[in-house]
Parts: structure tokens; C-alpha cells; sequence
């Protein structure tokens, strides 16, 4: 008699077991999976194409229609606290000539051009990301020149409640071949240390021939404090 109890416990509870299995396999299942994937995961935005992008600048760029549009690209890119994706745009028209864009989408779902430079950028793609004891930052590298002079430059900033900021810009590089016997070679880098950020140069003074060193190279130190907006330099 204790057997057959036993046996008729162990069938109750191995038909419980199945249909549980039951209750969460196949669309239930599925169900509570897209759910959560709901729950956790922001929606996909749908494709942007060229031509949105360029009809955007037109539209909002402060030339209008006076860009050299074969030479556009743009990514899409995560840049604030918000789930929406913004959009950062180039153009690349020549060595040292082409424009930089950031659009903000907006909660109505249009994006906004909320930075226009200038700049010839060597990567659309941010660089890694800086860290200050508040503000997570971005590194732009822009090249820029003219005949005998050719310039590299970093740009920090950063987008906070829909409106692009600046933070800091230092040399990277500076080929100076403009001028006869005044020939030079500038090699710049930075570090960022909490609210801290530290820039260097060094100056090679270089012969007409642009190899030949004179003299002694120079290296000097600046040191500058984020207040919260901008790196400010120290006094």
C-alpha cells in the first residue's frame, strides 16, 4: 500500500514537472523572453542613409547647400545618458579640408545638428573614451594646414542634454616648413588623471632639409583643471 502511495506521489509530481514545462515552452515561452528582452534591451532604431544625413545638412548646416557631398560618411554612435543613438557625419574634401558633424536625436524622433566644424578628421569613430571625476569625454583628431604647415590637433568634448560642448583642444603634431632656416617639428600628447589633465609638447627645431636637428629639443608641460564644463589651465 506504501509502495503504490509512494509510486502515485512520484507520477503527481512528475506530471507537474511536464506541465510546467509545457506552460513555458513554445509561445509562452517566447513570450516571456520578448518581454524581457523588452524590459532590458532599448529598440532598435531604424536605418539612416546617406541621403537623410545629407538632406539634414542642407537643411540645417550653416553653408546650406555648399558642400562637397560625395566626400560625406556617418556613423551612428552612443554618446549620452539617453538610449537614443546620435550621428556623427564628415566630410572629407582634400587634405586639410572637410567638415565635422553631431546630430542629437530628438524625442520626436528628428535629429538635430548640434555641432558644425571645420575639420578634416582623421577618424569619424571617437576615440577612447576620457574619464574625469564627472564627465565622460571624446577624442576628435582634426588635421589641418596649408602649404608648408601641416597640423594635428585633439578635441575633448562631450553632449549633455542635447547640446555639444568642447572641453579642450591641444597639438599632436605641427610641421612647420613654411619659412627658410625656420624649419620645425612639434610632437604633443596628453594624459587625463581625474579632474586633472596634463599636456606636453616637445619642439625640435630642424634644418631645411627637415631632418637634420638644431639645437636642443624643448619640452614644456601645461596643466589644466576641469571645472565642471572645461579644462581651464592652471595660473
Amino acid at each position: 500500500m506504501k509502495n503504490r502511495r509512494a509510486m502515485g506521489w512520484k507520477l503527481a509530481v512528475c506530471v507537474l514537472m511536464f506541465a510546467a514545462g509545457t506552460v513555458l515552452s513554445g509561445p509562452a515561452k517566447a513570450e516571456i523572453k520578448n518581454k524581457l528582452n523588452s524590459e532590458t534591451t532599448p529598440q532598435t532604431q531604424k536605418a539612416i542613409s546617406k541621403k537623410q544625413v545629407t538632406q539634414w545638412i542642407k537643411q540645417q548646416g550653416a553653408r546650406k547647400a555648399n558642400y562637397y557631398f560625395e566626400g560625406l560618411t556617418f556613423i551612428e554612435v552612443q554618446l549620452d545618458e539617453d538610449k537614443e543613438l546620435e550621428v556623427i557625419a564628415g566630410i572629407d574634401g582634400g587634405v586639410h579640408l572637410g567638415h565635422f558633424f553631431v546630430f542629437d536625436r530628438t524625442k520626436a524622433g528628428t535629429y538635430k545638428l548640434i555641432a558644425e566644424k571645420d575639420w578634416k578628421v582623421e577618424a569619424l569613430h571617437p576615440g577612447l573614451a576620457v574619464e574625469t571625476d564627472s564627465r565622460v569625454l571624446y577624442e576628435t583628431v582634426e588635421r589641418t594646414g596649408g602649404t608648408g604647415i601641416d597640423v594635428k590637433y585633439a578635441h575633448l568634448w562631450y553632449v549633455k542634454n542635447g547640446k555639444w560642448v568642447e572641453a579642450w583642444k591641444g597639438v599632436l603634431k605641427e610641421r612647420n616648413a613654411m619659412i627658410t632656416g625656420a624649419h620645425s617639428l612639434v610632437a604633443g600628447s596628453y594624459q587625463v588623471i581625474d579632474d586633472t589633465l596634463f599636456s606636453w609638447q616637445t619642439l625640435t627645431r630642424l634644418e631645411d632639409d627637415d631632418e637634420t636637428v638644431k639645437g636642443e629639443r624643448e619640452t614644456t608641460l601645461q596643466v589644466f583643471q576641469f571645472d565642471g564644463t572645461r579644462f581651464v589651465e592652471e595660473k
